[in-house]
């Protein structure tokens, strides 16, 4: 993108994610990016959730796939979960659009990220995944270029943070009085079964060593309020431990609240001059 073009941005998804990052380029936080087109499942209830925006927000609101390609926008941020993604993630590569990915977990499927390649690459868009809640990636990644001995990740949450997802079928969450180990597999597992708390495992993996090679363990802690991410990497070029203390999101405690912020902090590396951690 030029530096001195705006870069037309449509959302897809007005959930916690979602919400933040329009609310970030329409308060002019996030350079020069221009909101053109926000795409949801009920257009009347976010029409209610956002009544005290701008007119012009409020025009941008639809529930309408064909309005919302119909504005062209130039990336589309998704922000509504995996489903949503699977339906049109294949499509907005397919029209040339580039697409920043949220919802990492689809691809723990090989077939289902082999295909978005493949579409991005026959019209020259970007498939963009975002970091999330994963610290250190940029290291890590280029470490990976060398040999790597062993990659782990180990995910301390709340107990309210796990409500409300498969780990109820493996813990009675309201019966534990200790941090509780309730899962332990491979980054591949752990995303396909917990696709709204573990998109940060995939994304290591994908990052790093692969799905397969990626060892997971899930903790929940009825003591704590916060999140914790533990990460341990080994390569040849260096060694990396790192603990990441998160906040749940308000509005979806799954979700960590630092990841919108890193969907900013990426559309404002696309639209400046300078950019940090390439």
């Amino acid at each position: 993108m030029k530096s001195n073009t705006k870069l037309k941005v449509g959302i897809i998804g007005l959930g916690a994610i979602g919400q933040h990052v329009a609310n970030s380029i329409e308060n002019g936080e996030v350079g020069k990016a221009e909101l053109v087109s926000l795409l949801c499942r009920n257009k009347e209830k976010y029409l209610t959730i956002n009544a005290d925006k701008s007119e012009y927000f409020k025009l941008l609101i639809t529930d309408s796939s064909d309005v919302f390609f119909a504005t062209k926008p130039d990336i589309i941020i998704e922000a509504a979960g995996q489903e949503t993604l699977s339906q049109y993630g294949v499509e907005i590569l397919e029209k040339g659009i580039d697409l920043l990915v949220s919802s990492i977990g689809l691809f723990t499927d090989d077939r289902v990220l082999n295909a978005f390649i493949q579409a991005a690459e026959k019209s020259g868009s970007k498939l963009l995944l975002s970091s999330g809640a994963l610290p250190a990636v940029d290291w890590m990644s280029a470490a990976s270029l060398s040999k790597v001995n062993d990659v782990s990740i180990t995910q301390t949450k709340p107990v309210n943070s796990w409500k409300g997802t498969p780990a109820e079928n493996f813990v009675d969450l309201d019966a534990i009085k200790v941090p509780t180990c309730f899962f332990e597999g491979t980054a591949r597992e752990s995303a396909s079964l917990f696709p709204k708390s573990s998109n940060i495992s995939a994304m290591l993996a994908l990052a790093t060593v692969g799905l397969d090679s990626t060892k997971v363990k899930l903790i929940a802690d009825p003591m704590e309020s916060v999140m914790y991410t533990d990460i341990a990497f080994d390569s040849e070029v260096g060694k990396l431990q790192t603990r990441w203390q998160g906040v749940p999101s308000e509005v979806t405690p799954s979700t960590s609240a630092d990841v919108p912020l890193t969907i900013v902090k990426a559309l404002k590396n696309l639209t400046s001059s300078v950019c940090y951690g390439v």
